[in-house]
């Protein structure tokens, strides 16, 4: 080789004393960030920073690099376990920033063991540095311009201003108790009223809960109107009278939904507690009826009670962490799948399964349906599990659950779920099953995946 051609190469060339001073460096800009116990290795993260989760993650990657360079932890896998207990932050957590290094190749991950790369070291640094100096110089008695009070909308006032007064005109009741043919009397068998509240003393006992909800939610309402003329109450009232009494309140919204042309219940924007039930015209018909047959020991109130459709239930989601294991093994084997980014995208535990990264798209079905395609393959494949609740496997993904009811009238639904309760119980179609393997792979390259 000639000599232009070593002049050249000799700027790649490094002897030890150059190397000695990087890592000297290097201490020297982690020491305010890290401590290394003596003998045990334990990272010790400063507490003098307010590190968010991904710089927690990178500090205590770099205490691990420096520990293994003092041949401590020398045996020690770090798995996303490992550092989720040693960090103080849930594994749930830390899964997705982790993955985001090990994507940004900052962090390299063999057999589920996590290393800082060496030449990224430095440039952690300096960012947390970076940072440290901007919090350093920033004022501390930095003057905000107060806060404007807001003043409440006219209609949002009115209901706060408005107040029934819940009088009674013991004229003007016995008067309307006398168009139906009853009393005074009657009315106190069946109904007590203290402070301005209905109190049913009697009556609204049935066979199952259905009966009892649907009888107390139509005697409650009739008492309302008879006495203090009211056809609309507000939720919280009618369900703090059925709770005092003992009416068993599990899905009571669900089964008036049933006798909507007896008690209409009214609801306001998602999330308003501003609900209400009014009672029909009918609905204060049967009531006066159920009324009556109490007093008479009469059965003249013939309302059908629908029985409530048994839902099925998802399957349990159970397995213990060695076969767990051994499933994601077969399961990327056979279909040529990566381990390593499988289990970086999706976090696996032993009652369950969710996506470290929500899918993104502008219509809520469509994310909902790739969503549960991807995790429901991975629960037949590698939990067992061919039935399952939709709802709580997006609540876990942090997907929006909201309106699965609607799901079933789109095509790739009809197509790839076999059963359309996707709040009890679902399941994918063989032609499901295909098509989620297409869209997982898809999804491992690029995070993205279409139907």
């Amino acid at each position: 080789m000639n000599q232009e051609k070593l002049d050249i190469l000799k700027d790649l060339v490094v002897d030890e004393e150059h190397n000695l001073e990087d890592l000297k460096r290097l201490v020297k800009k982690s020491k305010p960030f890290l401590k290394i116990e003596n003998k045990t290795g334990k990272i010790i993260i400063s507490p003098d920073f307010q590190f968010t989760i991904s710089e927690r993650i990178i500090v205590y990657l770099i205490g691990i690099y420096f520990s293994k360079e003092l041949g401590l932890n020398q045996d020690v896998q770090i798995t996303s376990r490992f550092i989720s207990e040693n960090v103080d932050i849930a594994q749930t957590s830390i899964s997705g920033p982790l993955g985001d290094y090990v994507r940004k190749k900052i962090v390299s991950s063999d057999e589920d063991s996590y290393a800082i790369k060496y030449y990224e070291i430095e440039n952690q640094l300096d960012f947390l540095i970076k940072k440290k100096e901007v919090i350093k110089n920033t004022p501390k008695n930095r003057t905000t311009a107060p806060r404007k009070k807001t003043k409440p909308k006219k209609n949002a006032r009115k209901k706060l201003l408005q107040k029934i007064e819940k009088n009674i005109d013991e004229e003007t009741l016995k008067n309307e108790l006398r168009k139906y043919n009853l009393s005074r009397e009657d009315l106190s068998s069946v109904f007590n009223i203290a402070n301005g509240h209905v109190i049913l003393m009697r009556g609204w006992k049935g066979d199952s809960n259905i009966e009892s909800q649907v009888k107390s939610t139509l005697l409650f309402l009739t008492a309302n109107k008879l006495i203090y003329g009211l056809e609309e109450v507000n939720s919280s009232e009618l369900r703090k009278c059925l709770l005092d009494i003992g009416v068993p309140m599990n899905s009571h919204s669900t089964t008036l939904k049933y006798y909507s042309i007896y008690v209409i219940h009214k609801t306001g924007p998602i999330g308003s507690t501003n609900t209400s039930y009014r009672i029909t015209s009918l609905g204060f018909q049967k009531g006066i009826i159920l009324f009556k047959d109490i007093i008479e020991n009469t059965s003249n109130f013939d309302l059908k009670f629908k029985r409530k459709i048994k839902s099925d239930k998802a399957e349990e989601i159970s397995v213990d962490e060695k076969k767990l294991n051994q499933n994601i093994s077969d399961f990327v084997k056979q279909n040529d799948l990566n381990k390593e980014v499988l289990k970086t995208l999706f976090d696996f535990q032993k009652d369950g399964i969710r996506m470290c990264i929500p899918l993104r798209g502008k219509k809520r079905k469509i994310i909902q349906i790739k969503s549960l395609m991807l995790l429901g393959v991975l629960l037949k494949s590698v939990y067992n599990v061919n039935s399952f609740s939709g709802k709580n496997l997006l609540k876990y993904s942090k997907v929006s659950y909201d309106r699965l009811d609607l799901l079933d009238s789109n095509k790739h639904y009809k197509k790839y779920f076999s059963i359309n309760k996707p709040k009890s119980a679902m399941q994918l179609t063989y032609a499901g099953e295909k098509k989620s393997i297409e869209m997982l792979k898809e999804y491992l390259e690029r995070e993205e995946c279409q139907l």
